[in-house]
């Protein structure tokens, strides 16, 4: 009787867990890059840690950083710590 009553009480469940596969399948490019980039800044930093004259190591340090700025400004969620679903479920702030 309660699988029942949840399905009653949330509408359509098949949609909203269609929604929801759509959307990560829409993102996962993005966050397959935003964790390739953070890995590749992890060794840099590491490597320029061991030779800080090395220009060319600061140089690729900076660009990963920027890198990663860009994509968390594009997609805010990526970096917030919250599940990226929760907007699909949650109301609107405010």
């Amino acid at each position: 009787m309660e699988v029942m009553s949840f399905f009653e009480d949330h509408g359509d469940v098949g949609a909203e867990l269609e929604r929801i596969y759509k959307f990560r399948k829409e993102v996962q490019h993005v966050e397959r890059e935003y964790l390739e980039i953070r890995i590749l800044l992890r060794d840099a930093e590491a490597a320029l840690r061991a030779d800080p004259e090395d220009g060319e190591k600061r140089v690729r340090v900076h660009h990963y950083k920027t890198r990663l700025e860009d994509l968390e400004r594009q997609h805010p969620w990526i970096s917030s710590g919250n599940a990226r679903e929760i907007g699909l479920w949650a109301p609107p702030a405010g």
